[in-house]
């Protein structure tokens, strides 16, 4: 037996006498190992699951005994696995309003079900608050999809797996060979022209993403009676009711269904993506882009996070075979706080072993911390699209984590009637904690650093580009080597060149011919032609010396560094391309890109400390001897490797991956080598620079500020 065993409603309820309808169905299913049953409306659909205490329950309901006497009834029979008087209060309440109960005499119904309403009316609150969400159903698809049971078992076969993961890869290849492409589309996915397409694309997939929901359900022998239209954020969007696949016994079936929908837009997403990659700007192009980015991109950050209760909220409640994973989540961080923490007896315990507590107490942390990292980037990201717009946003988030809470926390220390015994002791821990938390936030000095991406240069060191365009199809001088001035690098091919100085050649010799033929019959040609002669002989020099240029020199002495260079043999190079670089000496230092926002407080520092650590042996810590911020703005990064198309971290233009969308500070700092750890020109790694130890909230704020400065100009 579960909890207190008496309780002061029970009155309300003793003297019913109720039952199950006749034409509810039953089965067994099994979570976790544990068994428990689902009732079964045929009528409507509608289905209830039940631990087994509280079926045996349920199962002595009848007309002819009050549901005192059958308690009291059961609990002389099984008084270990009879359920407590506030447990079956619940229970009649949840299976009346589900349909399932038929009550003969009801003397004080409203009454009896008061507590049961009180929690619909929270909900209800809820939903309002949560954008006025609510459902309308429109269509019955069950004749639909009966009629077209064949496409559903041929799409949910092995064979439609597979042309699922052929098509899903290719889209994800041609995503991967446009990075950049894809960050310009997306940046203007919100922009008031394209909110029209944006929103047909969402109701068009989503009401694909809904039936593939409901064509997994009818695959596994479920029905489906109800299609309509949810309201969110006042957006009309598709929904279905796909509640008969809790009747499955197969768990992998059940999560199936779940994932149906994501799996249907990972298709379409991907077929958008082969589209997008091979259109230019337009409609088509557009249109596509949406598709893919609500297919994926949102499809997955929503639906695909079992963190929100959606798809995977489910899929991941039928793994785990932990149902009503949220509720119960909420239900033992209660127990927690009130059996554990303020002594309170007699709590009930949502888990039912160690293994299941740890999975509720986990779900409930990491779900209610992605709910107030999800609001934030929403907010900022509504913020740079519409900013009134997300001022209104900022507002219901700011209610919603941190004035609501707070109010709810008074009300439950001062009025809470469950804590009548232990109030002073709950007031006394809250004030506590609350001060505690406040002191580490606001008082405590935590350690402060500014971090940035940089790359070892030497000095004093000539970067060596191809000055013509052409194929690398040699090269001569290893990485590594030391080389003389003039001494040959490597060697590029032009075909298109050649082919250039051989017409021009032919055309000279075609002139001379014009021109001795101009002397016997047309003096007066004579000069026009010198003229043309004299022209096409510059334009061969020029081109020829193009010609020599693709051979690659040494412009001084020194230590020819070009690691990266073989990777390009056999492609084509545009000319000003860098090859690499010659090192006279080893005077080496490292270049850093300090952005704008960081540039403040490195240019308060009197005596900065600062450190380095390189990639690849992060391990190794080499202090800095001299550092030094350049106090002039940069657009153009030391090295490609710290940008976008060299693997780096910082967003350049398409053009040469080198300059940069925002500008930023060079600092240059100083270092002793370390006998374990090759530092070569050209080598990435990091900077960190200590600043004045500051409290969390301190360094919040500073960070709050720096933001509201760079991107709202505040």
């Amino acid at each position: 037996m579960i909890g207190n065993l008496f309780s002061e409603s029970w009155y309300r309820v003793a003297e019913l006498r109720a039952g199950i309808h006749s034409a509810i169905q039953s089965h067994k299913q099994f979570f976790r190992g544990e068994m428990c049953y689902v009732l079964r409306d045929p009528f409507n659909s509608r289905f209830f699951r039940l631990s087994p205490e509280a079926y045996r329950f349920v199962m002595r309901l009848n007309p002819k005994s009050t549901v005192h006497d059958l308690w009291e009834e059961s609990l002389r029979e099984n008084p270990d696995d009879t359920p407590s008087q506030d447990a079956v209060i619940r229970l009649l309440s949840q299976l009346h309003l589900s349909n399932l109960l038929y009550v003969e005499n009801s003397p004080d119904t409203e009454a009896v079900f008061e507590r049961y309403s009180r929690t619909k009316q929270k909900e209800l609150t809820s939903k309002i608050q949560s954008f006025l969400f609510f459902r309308m159903p429109l269509w019955d698809p069950h004749t639909w999809l009966v009629r077209y049971d064949n496409v559903t078992r041929m799409i949910f076969s092995r064979g439609g797996f597979l042309v699922w993961a052929l098509v899903v890869f290719t889209g994800f290849w041609y995503a991967l060979e446009n990075p950049q492409a894809l960050y310009q589309s997306g940046q203007g996915v919100l922009a008031p022209s394209n909110i029209f397409l944006l929103y047909i694309c969402l109701a068009g997939l989503k009401f694909l993403h809904e039936m593939g929901h409901a064509m997994a359900t009818r695959r596994f022998g479920g029905e489906v009676h109800t299609m309509g239209v949810m309201f969110l954020i006042l957006t009309p969007l598709p929904y279905m009711d796909a509640t008969s696949s809790w009747a499955f016994r197969n768990r992998w079936q059940r999560a199936l269904v779940g994932a149906a929908g994501m799996i249907v837009e990972l298709f379409i997403a991907a077929l958008a993506t082969i589209v997008w990659s091979h259109t230019g700007p337009g409609v088509i192009n557009s249109l596509a882009f949406n598709l893919m980015f609500i297919g994926s991109v949102s499809s997955l950050l929503f639906n695909g996070n079992p963190l929100t209760r959606l798809d995977s909220y489910y899929i991941l409640s039928d793994v785990l075979e932990i149902p009503n994973l949220a509720q119960r989540s909420r239900e033992e961080w209660r127990y927690i706080l009130e059996s554990k923490i303020l002594g309170m007896p007699d709590i009930e315990r949502a888990a039912s072993s160690a293994t299941e507590s740890f999975w509720l107490l986990s779900y409930g942390f990491a779900s209610q911390a992605y709910r107030v990292l999800l609001s934030a980037g929403i907010a900022l990201f509504v913020l740079d699209q519409w900013f009134e717009v997300g001022l209104i946003i900022v507002a219901i988030s700011a209610w919603t984590w941190l004035l609501k809470p707070v109010y709810n926390l008074i009300h439950y220390l001062f009025f809470d009637p469950a804590l009548e015994m232990v109030r002073l002791r709950a007031v006394s821990l809250a004030i506590l904690t609350i001060s505690l938390l406040i002191g580490l936030l606001f008082y405590v000095p935590m350690s402060n650093s500014i971090r940035a991406p940089g790359v070892i240069h030497a000095r004093d060191y000539t970067r060596i580009h191809n000055q013509t365009p052409g194929i690398l199809k040699e090269i001569i001088a290893p990485s590594g080597s030391v080389v003389q001035t003039d001494q040959i690098l490597a060697r590029l091919e032009n075909p298109d060149l050649d082919v250039e100085i051989l017409l021009v050649g032919a055309q000279i010799q075609e002139s001379k011919a014009l021109e001795i033929k101009a002397r016997e019959n047309r003096v007066a040609d004579l000069k026009p032609i010198s003229e043309r002669i004299a022209f096409l002989g510059r334009k061969l020099d020029l081109l020829k010396d193009r010609r020599d240029k693709l051979t690659v020199r040494a412009k001084t002495n020194g230590t020819w560094i070009a690691p990266d260079l073989r990777r390009y043999l056999g492609t084509w190079a545009k000319a000003g391309a860098e090859l690499g670089a010659i090192l006279p000496s080893q005077d080496l230092e490292f270049v850093a890109v300090v952005s704008q926002e960081n540039a403040y407080d490195l240019f308060e520092l009197k005596e900065p400390q600062a450190s380095l650590k390189f990639r690849g042996q992060s391990e190794i810590t080499l202090p800095v001897t001299q550092f030094t911020v350049i106090p002039h703005e940069k657009d153009e990064l030391p090295s490609m490797a710290l940008g976008w198309y060299g693997g780096g971290d910082i967003a350049v233009e398409r053009e040469d991956g080198l300059k940069t969308q925002e500008s930023f500070f060079e600092a240059r700092a100083v270092f002793h080598p370390h006998e374990n750890l090759k530092t070569l020109h050209g080598r990435t790694g990091e900077i960190r620079i200590e600043l004045a130890d500051s409290s969390v909230m301190g360094q919040f704020m500073l960070f709050l500020k720096q933001l509201l400065q760079k991107r709202y100009q505040f």
